[in-house]
């Protein structure tokens, strides 16, 4: 079993809240949604057909299933896109979505448009960064959807 995932083009290592077989991945050409817990937690929704490697790692020797202490819940929910800086680097793709987000609906939508290779918007907000984001479905590896996490 395997609980650390990299996909290709993005150096996160993201660590499965559980593990998976290396089957799980490429068992069709559906989107596949993994919980995560790092470096943020949320759901990864990963399309088999567009990403060219991932790699499935066993957690090291001296972990014994405890959620890392860095872990970050963002505050408003967010959406994390791949990106060369990695989910912890400065330039980091992590955008803030509506505090009234419906996750379970986005994600529906992402992955059919993965799945049908068409495009889908998303709504953003915050301080920075209002506007939408345009996701082609034919080619978005992955994405990681966050839920809101307690203010403080």
């Amino acid at each position: 079993m395997y609980s650390i995932l990299r996909i290709e083009g993005d150096p996160t290592s993201w660590t499965l809240s559980t593990p998976i077989e290396a089957g799980q991945v490429p068992a069709s050409a559906a989107p596949v949604a993994l919980p995560v817990s790092a470096p943020l937690a949320g759901r990864l929704l990963m399309s088999p057909r567009s990403i060219g490697s991932a790699v499935l790692l066993e957690p090291p020797p001296d972990d014994h299933g405890h959620v890392p202490s860095d872990a970050k819940l963002p505050s408003p929910p967010c959406m994390y896109l791949p990106s060369t800086a990695g989910a912890g680097g400065s330039g980091s793709l992590r955008y803030l979505l509506p505090p009234s987000a419906d996750l379970a609906a986005l994600e529906a939508e992402i992955a059919a448009a993965m799945s049908a290779g068409t495009f889908v918007t998303v709504d953003l907000t915050g301080p920075a960064n209002t506007g939408v984001v345009v996701l082609n479905g034919a080619a978005l590896p992955f994405v990681v959807l966050c839920p809101a996490g307690p203010q403080g």
